[in-house]
């Protein structure tokens, strides 16, 4: 009896994978072989492919047998959710999902949290060190320019009443004089920023090219922009009283959360205008809330949240026509173009973990050299 199998490589076999002894026949003789067992990797996008997001991303994992799962919510993932769609996965394209020590954990296969973007504030980074998961980031130049888009997109729309003037021509009006009876222009402003990071800086060159003032606080002085740019090195309270525009750019930490509230508030002028493409916990909302409301500040641009999206604790939950002076946009942060970069330089990442090589964009050093 002949029991000869074709013994060969599966089609489209490659990457890592694992072994197992089978037994075959050859003519009238048994003989053991090892064959080899595909193994394919798992990785959650907690973004979805919706949007600005690369449509061709599951497509690049795949090459490298890593399957992508996607999230269709809509929304983050709470910390349950997060706790039982992490169960068999081994990396994480990670957004502004709760990555708590409870989450990581219990995390028994995760290798890596890739985080897309530069704020790393939703992970705990000592859980993830102490359960040897690589947690990286994307801090490539230009996210910088990106958000410093965004802000001065802000910054222009409360100073000139954008989205006010928009509506109101879109409803059939054309009173000029009532309409600009608010709107500012930018130039002979003071622009103050708070964070002269990577941000900070490239919304200074902005502010310059619209040859507005610069006013700055940052834990570290920064003399050679001062010199180079002129720019002006003040205290945070100083700046907060002679800033027409007050910008903010730093990291949500535990020094940061709420260091602008009620009296902070209280320094600017009445006709300032706060911006914060940052943090949204980084701004009390219920003291600004109420300076806008009572006129006590001119304007306020956020496309961040303390809760994002928001719920109606929050106070700018559902706006409406009420302060047209306050102009809000969900947290995007990057555009189109910008997005597939980040997105790709993450995954890159995650490959590289995967296939045991080391990241390039690590947080959590410490663990550079283990073996994963």
């Amino acid at each position: 009896m002949n029991h000869s199998n074709h013994a060969g490589t599966p089609a489209g076999f490659h990457g890592a994978g694992s072994s197992a002894t089978r037994i075959i026949w050859i003519g009238d003789r048994k003989q053991s072989v090892i064959v080899a067992t595909f193994v394919t990797k798992k990785c959650l996008f907690t973004f979805g492919l919706r949007g600005r997001w690369p449509a061709d991303l599951p497509e690049v994992l795949k090459v490298h047998d890593i399957e992508l799962k996607l999230n269709p919510l809509g929304r983050w993932y709470t910390e349950d959710e997060l706790i039982a769609e992490l169960e068999d996965m081994d990396a994480v394209l990670a957004g502004g999902d709760p990555y708590t020590a409870r989450v990581i954990e219990s995390a028994k296969k995760l290798k890596i949290i890739a985080r897309i973007g530069v704020g790393y504030d939703q992970v705990d980074l000592a859980a993830a060190t102490r359960s040897g998961i690589f947690v990286t980031w994307t801090p490539v130049p230009e996210i910088a320019k990106a958000v410093a888009d965004e802000t001065f997109a802000l910054i222009l729309g409360v100073l000139r009443r954008v989205p006010e003037m928009d509506r109101h021509v879109r409803e059939g009006g054309y009173d000029v004089e009532r309409m600009s009876a608010n709107a500012l222009d930018a130039y002979p402003l003071t622009l103050g920023i708070i964070g002269l990071g990577k941000i900070g800086v490239e919304v200074a060159r902005r502010a310059k090219g619209f040859e507005m003032k610069v006013l700055y606080h940052d834990a570290v002085r920064r003399q050679d922009l001062e010199e180079a740019s002129g720019l002006q090195y003040v205290s945070l309270d100083e700046l907060l009283r002679n800033s027409d525009v007050v910008t903010i750019h730093t990291p949500l930490t535990t020094e940061t959360r709420g260091m602008i509230g009620k009296r902070e508030i209280s320094l600017m002028k009445r006709t300032g205008v706060i911006v914060n493409t940052a943090r949204g916990p980084i701004i009390q909302e219920g003291p600004l809330y109420e300076a806008l409301v009572e006129g006590r500040l001119g304007g306020a641009g956020l496309s961040v949240l303390s809760e994002e999206p928001p719920t109606p604790k929050c106070p700018f939950y559902k706006l409406a026509d009420r302060l047209p002076n306050v102009v809000l946009l969900p947290h995007m942060g990057v555009g189109k173009n910008t997005a597939r970069l980040i997105a790709l330089t993450a995954a890159e990442d995650v490959i590289a973990v995967l296939e045991g090589r080391q990241p390039k964009y690590v947080l959590n050093k410490e663990l550079l050299g283990s073996t994963q």
